[in-house]
């Protein structure tokens, strides 16, 4: 859907929206804070006239460390049920196993 909202974004441009009122209307079909923030970034842009390379990079830099930061509390939070599942299933299929092979050691 993001790709779609910009995809009309650009057309709306294309056709004589303002970019302002266009960058609006984005920001409304996607209401998340990363769009907000991107949005508000080229807003500033056109309006002081000042280059977006610096600013997006800033940008990409902060949304990529706040996507790591992410991934690692989902990974923190796996390795409870990782030993849930170890303690519930793998400990007691162990213990079948050498129980069989001590019952098996006991009948010869």
């Amino acid at each position: 859907p993001l790709a779609d909202a910009v995809r009309g974004c650009a057309a709306a441009v294309a056709l004589g929206t303002p970019r302002g009122v266009a960058l609006q209307e984005l920001h409304r079909r996607c209401p998340w804070p990363e769009v907000g923030a991107l949005t508000a970034l080229l807003t500033r842009s056109a309006r002081h006239g000042s280059p977006l390379a610096v600013p997006l990079g800033a940008l990409a830099a902060s949304l990529r460390a706040e996507r790591s930061r992410r991934a690692r509390e989902r990974a923190a939070a796996s390795a409870p049920k990782i030993q849930l599942v170890v303690a519930l299933l793998l400990v007691p299929a162990a213990l079948l196993v050498v129980a069989a092979g001590m019952l098996a050691q006991g009948a010869t």
